[in-house]
Order: structure tokens, then sequence, then C-alpha cells
């Protein structure tokens, strides 16, 4: 018989998930949608114009590819704006 080792269960007196409330909860949604559609909306409309009007895949994919990672560095920044913006 081997040794019988006892499940602990860890609590957290200051859950960030106690705290939640449903105002926070929209407010999050909103800032995470908005920050979806500004970082692949441009990246895409970008990708498309370039291939639509020089016929080059590997020139319009590199440029959109680019400027999204450009906007996903700027992600963070974009975040607190919206989430002011969202603000009461």
């Amino acid at each position: 018989m081997g040794p019988s080792y006892s499940r602990t269960r860890l609590t957290y007196i200051n859950s960030p998930l106690n705290n939640l409330t449903p105002d926070f909860m929209v407010k999050s949604a909103w800032v995470s949608t908005a920050i979806a559609l500004i970082v692949a909306l441009p990246s895409l409309g970008l990708f498309l114009a370039i291939f639509q009007g020089t016929g080059n895949l590997f020139l319009g994919v590199s440029a959109g590819f680019g400027f999204h990672f450009m906007l996903l560095a700027l992600s963070d920044r974009i975040s607190k704006r919206l989430s002011q913006l969202f603000e009461d």
C-alpha cells in the first residue's frame, strides 16, 4: 500500500472573482470586442486593398501582417483609452 496524500484546497480571501460586478463584465466585453475589431479589420482592409490594387499576394499579406502586429504592440494603449471611453 502506497503513501496516502490528502488533498487540500487553496482558498483565496481576496479573489478577484469575488469582486466582479455586472458593470465590469459588460465594460470588459465591449472593450474586448472593440479591440478585436480595431486590430483585425484595418489589417484585413489593408491586405485586400493592396492585393486588389497590385495583384501581388505576398505584398498584401506582408503589409497586412506587419500592420496587424504593429496594432497588437499598441493594444495595451488602445485598451486603456477604450476603458476610459466606457467609464461612467
